[in-house]
């Protein structure tokens, strides 16, 4: 197991609580989806830690960093570029997951010198967004039991035991007014889907999926010129966790088009 790093980063008003493992360039940064923390990252941590410097965070409200509102995803994306800068890491190639991706996508709109490429898996890169103000009515009428539906979803009758006993414990074990504030969607984002693939697909862009896709494949191909799409056979919306190989290996050969780029800067 890779030794990790527990750093207490302090900014925009939060407490966050940032992994880090390995050396090299060009850093990986690993942002989790909803309601999870950075264990949802930790088998690639452990295996490009090898050869990179790679860092993973627990968002405001999640894992060990403080509960302090705003959780929408334009906050988590500044405050990924606030922990990066104090921590001197970047650009880097941000690897998110699930909700994470929109994460990374928005972090490239608003902070993209911090940004080499984008690997989102399985992230809601659709056309018509998130969806989710029933959902999030739900959560500040039901708590956070209203997550568990879609977390049953989540998983394929090929996910390992472990991994659904982690997934369910890490999600449900997350406040419902974090899950809630992650899904909102006061500011517009979903309006902007086009014009924030647009952005990444100007530089390296991966988008992993699983094998019930949470994002439109077909629309994502239409509006991206570069971007390459990669599916995990079999895999759940988990797959990092179900196929932590295959997951690494499409990471690795990410990089190849990360160094290859001609649009990037040498």
């Amino acid at each position: 197991m890779a030794q990790l790093t527990r750093h207490q980063v302090e900014a925009n008003g939060a407490t966050f609580a940032v992994f880090e493992a390995g050396s090299g360039s060009p850093p990986f940064v690993f942002v989790h989806g909803l309601a999870c923390d950075h264990t949802a990252w930790l088998p690639q941590v452990e295996d490009l830690s090898r050869d990179h410097r790679c860092i993973a965070v627990d968002l405001r409200g999640r894992g060990e960093s403080t509960a302090v509102p705003p959780y929408h995803v334009e906050q988590q994306a500044d405050d990924v570029a606030a922990i990066m800068r104090e921590l001197a890491v970047g650009p880097a190639v941000i690897v998110g997951h699930s909700l994470g991706g929109l994460v990374a996508l928005l972090l490239n709109e608003r902070h993209p010198d911090l940004v080499l490429g984008i690997a989102a898996a399985d992230s809601p890169l659709r056309k018509t967004g998130l969806g989710a103000a029933p959902l999030v009515q739900r959560l500040h009428a039901e708590g956070i039991g209203a997550l568990e539906p879609m977390v049953e979803r989540f998983f394929t009758g090929g996910t390992p035991a472990g991994v659904r006993d982690a997934v369910r414990t890490m999600m449900l074990g997350c406040p419902a007014d974090v899950a809630a504030g992650m899904l909102s969607d006061d500011d517009g984002v979903t309006a902007r889907m086009t014009e924030l693939a647009h952005l990444a697909d100007k530089k390296p862009f991966m988008a992993m999926w699983a094998s019930r896709p949470a994002g439109d494949i077909t629309w994502l191909r239409e509006v991206c010129m570069f971007i390459r799409q990669e599916p995990i056979a079999g895999g759940g919306h988990f797959f990092q966790l179900e196929k932590p190989a295959m997951t690494n290996a499409l990471l690795r050969a990410f990089l190849d088009d990360v160094e290859r780029d001609p649009r990037l800067p040498r």
